[in-house]
């Protein structure tokens, strides 16, 4: 073999003992995403752990009525776990978007949502924990309990919607997990009870009348 092989032969070799070297003492971020992942798996139960319904008085509605939207959440697991409450209770608790919400879809599949806002004062220089929040922002059910809420739609948005058929889609919004960080998480996993996580819809059919 020779000398210019050998010499490049080498060079590689180098370079991959140098890369498997850098590799074995560099920090790892499998190993921390891991432990995240471990943490989410602890505070939270997936959407099938809980059911949900809602229902209406009447499937007829005058255009310029507003349908108020009775719903329930029950949890059908063998245990305990925290489910949100309404808007109004979350609204200003800054744990993400609203956690039981309603809109319209017309007979083409076009969705009409109210969107949302909500306005907050706060204490300065108070800053609530994470399990203060929590706490305040959801309901403990056991297995076989329900919570009950309502929603109120009003067909009155973009300038009223037209009579005709319609479908109320409603749905109840856990949380994701990566909203918070791994102190808060370990911080809920002290709370003993997990919490809802994903996402569980919701429909029912009305006509909207002149």
């Amino acid at each position: 073999m020779s000398t210019h092989k050998r010499n490049y032969i080498l060079v590689l070799g180098s370079m991959l003992i140098a890369a498997l070297t850098v590799n074995a003492l560099a920090p790892g971020p499998v190993v921390r995403a891991q432990s995240s992942l471990n943490l989410v798996r602890t505070v939270f139960v997936p959407s099938n752990d809980v059911s949900f319904t809602i229902s209406l008085e009447k499937k007829m509605f005058g255009v310029r009525e507003k349908i108020p939207v009775r719903y329930r959440i029950e949890n059908v697991s063998n245990g305990s776990l925290y489910i949100p409450r309404g808007f109004e209770s979350t609204a200003c608790l800054d744990i993400g978007p609203p956690h039981v919400w309603g809109w319209f879809e017309n007979s083409s599949g076009q969705h009409f949502d109210l969107g949302y806002g909500a306005s907050c004062g706060s204490t300065p220089g108070v800053f609530p924990s994470i399990t203060e929040r929590m706490t305040r922002g959801t309901v403990l059910l056991r297995p076989s309990e329900h919570f009950d809420g309502m929603l109120q739609l009003d067909a009155q948005i973009f300038g009223g919607l037209p009579p005709g058929p319609y479908r109320i889609e409603s749905a109840l919004r856990g949380w994701r997990g990566d909203e918070f960080t791994d102190a808060q998480l370990a911080e809920l996993a002290k709370m003993r009870n997990p919490f809802l996580r994903g996402e569980v819809p919701a429909s029912a059919r009305i006509t909207l009348t002149p």
